[in-house]
């Protein structure tokens, strides 16, 4: 039978031969194989042993030496052979160690060649974690290869050795001898590896029609194949392995892998109810076997998830509830933070405070409760609880300073950071950072659940965008400023491969190609989230140069991850607040504009962007006079005062505030005053902040001490409008720098 791919020249890398330095170029699967070890293969007993042409006869003519050699050796008695091994023992085998070996260069595939690995750079460059499937000591590597160097052609490397794997076992499965046992093990492989070579297949696509230069750099070389055709193969191939397990018990195990792979293929082509269907099924048919389960309920929840809330929500729920009635403490913390996780997406905020208090109580935390006895216990056990905790502190800090609660925010991600340092201390996420985030949920009287958690990597990261977010804290001098310093410090080693940062992270055997390359473009997200809040942080604190470079490097960064799409909306509404603070109209309209285009209408960054659009184009302005532009205006208010986010809450008030003949105190703009000061002003000799703000305030301080009869308090006031008259006109002449593109 043909294979259905084109069949590689690939390189294979053994653990004396890491997959940075040289490689054995491989024409069939014995070819890295020592010769002694080659097995002695024979498709026939009546096969006569092929002899060997004489090339010179007076060259090979005995001498009386050799003669005396040859007749003692025809004396001995002859060498027992060894069993043959058949040809699909063979075959499989040499697909398995294909599989596996494509994992080596996982690692390499995600780390981006600009990313130095310079050891004299004073910082301890990450390790070239090992094969998942080294474990004894023969294939153990030393030190020195241990050390992580970049391979640009490691992306190839991988695809091509489970594209020779699907080779093998295409050429296995044309074989008409294998016993049904055989034939089942074969289609299952064939479907693993061609889900992790199709998912491969789609990011090279994607990269070819978005990507920029950065991101095809690791798909040199890559061979692309008909994704259709392979697809097609492994629906036939699964599905009639599928039919041949379903009536032998001896193969139930395999039975239950097929129906996973069979759905999870239904779901790939965007087939959701025959995959919910194929789902129903299994669950019906396998009541009693909680971990296949409990597999298909996570798959399910994996590709549930943009059919909306709801129904998310609902099979969140009953997940939760079957691992209750069979008391998997285990299952009920994960099926807990998959509850809480999917509010905070979904923004279902009425379910925060009881989803956050029930993970919170499955896991033991207490407030008064020191975080570090949190990781006592056995090595899985401590692993598991100070992942979860670590999670659930980021939901709760990010939930408490949404409501407004700065104080318990801060708090928490104190604890938060007291218990990174902790596990790094005692290494508590060192196994989890070499296999990817791979845990073992070890479930009573049943086989183990493997889960994919939060890289450690991916953590790191964002606990230091929490941080940021949670607060969004732009006062204070440009060394305290929490939105400036955080960011800074997360960004220093960016581009250096340090070890316990951004870009130290192993892959498992679970882990395919374009898993390696998401988790690339997660950590390329979250440090772009990250730019813009830093960038946001600057122009309110009116640094607007460093502001707008901040921005045109996000951009950039984004453009080249194919990440653009997600973040542009954020990045549209910073733009609109850039151009709106150097008074660009036009601009910030036009961005302003894209937001809303970009975003579902009546979500809060809509609002903010509707409310910015109102005040750029000057309707905010003179509302005594229109009834129809208070309504708006009150409209809007309402709506924000109607949010959960205390920040929302008070934009709402101070938009009423707009309409109302009695807006505010001496005390409120006294206050204000201050803080439009706190926002730049301390680095400044003229103490001016947030410009426009400062301004505003100004102006009414000083109306207000007039009416008052306050003559210092005027002068004070006329003082600080000076100063920010200044400023601002120093602002108009940048405005008309970036007007013409200087």
């Amino acid at each position: 039978m043909s294979s259905t791919l084109p069949r590689p020249l690939v390189t294979v890398s053994t653990l004396n031969n890491p997959p940075s330095s040289d490689t054995i170029v491989a024409s069939s699967p014995l070819a890295a194989i020592a010769p002694d070890r080659r097995p002695h293969l024979q498709s026939g007993e009546d096969l006569t042993p092929l002899k060997r042409r004489k090339i010179s006869p007076d060259m090979f003519e005995p001498t009386a030496v050799t003669g005396r050699l040859l007749n003692h050796q025809q004396q001995q008695p002859p060498v027992p052979q060894s069993p043959c091994i058949p040809i699909a023992a063979v075959l499989y085998h040499y697909a398995q160690v294909a599989h596996q070996t494509s994992h080596v260069h996982l690692q390499q595939a995600f780390v981006p060649t600009h990313i130095s690995t310079d050891r004299s750079s004073g910082y301890s460059i990450i390790k070239l974690y090992s094969s998942p499937s080294s474990s004894s000591s023969s294939q153990r590597q030393s030190s020195s290869s241990n050390r992580f160097n970049h391979d640009p052609q490691a992306f190839a490397k991988a695809l091509g050795l489970q594209l020779y794997a699907l080779d093998l076992l295409r050429a296995g499965l044309g074989m008409n001898n294998l016993s049904d046992m055989e034939r089942v093990a074969f289609s299952l492989e064939f479907g693993v590896v061609g889900i992790k070579v199709y998912m491969a297949q789609q990011q090279i696509l994607q990269s070819k029609s978005k990507g920029k230069e950065k991101e095809k750099e690791k798909m040199e070389g890559v061979q692309v194949v008909d994704c259709q055709r392979l697809m097609d193969d492994m629906q036939d191939i699964v599905g009639q392995a599928f039919f041949v397990a379903q009536r032998q018990s001896s193969l139930t195990l395999m039975r239950l892998e097929l129906e996973l792979v069979n759905a999870r293929l239904a779901f790939m082509q965007g087939k959701f109810n025959l995959g919910k269907k194929l789902v129903q099924t299994a669950l019906a048919a396998s009541r009693d076997n909680a971990m296949h389960r409990y597999s298909l309920c996570l798959l399910y929840l994996e590709y549930v998830e943009s059919t909306g809330s709801a129904d998310f929500q609902t099979i969140a729920t009953e997940f939760l509830n079957e691992a209750r009635r069979n008391n998997h403490q285990m299952i009920v913390q994960l099926a807990l933070l998959i509850k809480s996780r999917i509010a905070f997406v979904h923004r279902r905020w009425e379910l925060v405070p009881t989803v956050l208090a029930e993970l919170a109580s499955s896991i033991g935390w207490s407030d008064s409760s020191p975080s570090t006895d949190l990781i006592s216990g056995e090595k899985e056990e401590r692993t598991w609880l100070a992942c979860l905790t670590i999670h659930y502190l980021i939901l709760r800090a990010l939930w408490e300073g949404r409501i407004g609660n700065d104080n318990v925010a801060k708090d928490i991600m104190k604890r938060a950071y007291a218990l990174m340092d902790e596990t790094a201390d005692k290494k508590v996420f060192n196994e989890l950072r070499a296999n990817g985030g791979v845990i073992t949920l070890h479930i009573p009287n049943s086989r183990p659940l493997q889960v994919q958690t939060t890289p450690p990597n991916i953590l790191y990261m964002l606990t230091y965008l929490t941080t940021v977010v949670a607060r969004r804290d732009f006062t204070g001098s440009n060394a305290t400023c929490k939105s400036i310093v955080h960011p800074r410090v997360m960004r220093e080693t960016e581009n250096i491969a340090r070890t316990e940062d951004m870009w130290d992270s192993g892959f498992s055997s679970l882990h395919s190609l374009s898993q390696a390359i998401a988790l690339r473009k997660q950590v390329m997200s979250i440090k772009g989230e990250v730019m813009i809040e830093q960038a946001t942080a600057m122009i309110y604190r009116s640094c607007f140069a460093e502001g707008r470079q901040l921005l045109y490097e996000t951009v950039e960064q984004l453009l080249d991850h194919n990440l653009f799409h997600p973040l542009s909306p954020h990045l549209c509404l910073t733009f609109a607040q850039h151009a709106h603070h150097l008074g660009l109209t036009s601009s910030a309209v036009r961005y302003y504009k894209a937001c809303k285009d970009l975003i579902n209408s009546g979500s809060e960054l809509s609002l903010i962007a509707e409310i910015g659009l109102l005040a750029v184009q000057n309707k905010l302005e003179g509302l005594d006079q229109s009834v129809e532009r208070q309504d708006e205006v009150n409209v809007l208010a309402e709506k924000c005062k109607g949010s959960s986010s205390a920040m929302f809450s008070a934009a709402g008030y101070f938009l009423a505030s707009l309409t109302d003949d009695n807006r505010v105190n001496s005390k409120q703009l006294e206050t204000g005053r201050d803080i439009s000061k706190m926002l730049g002003g301390k680095d400044r000799d003229d103490g001016v902040g947030q410009v426009v703000l400062g301004m505003w305030f100004a102006r009414r301080l000083k109306e207000f001490y007039r009416q008052e009869g306050y003559q210092q308090g005027v002068q004070v006031a006329k003082e600080s409008e000076k100063l920010h008259f200044a400023r601002l006109s120093e602002l108009r002449r940048e405005a008309e720098k970036v007007a013409k593109g200087e």
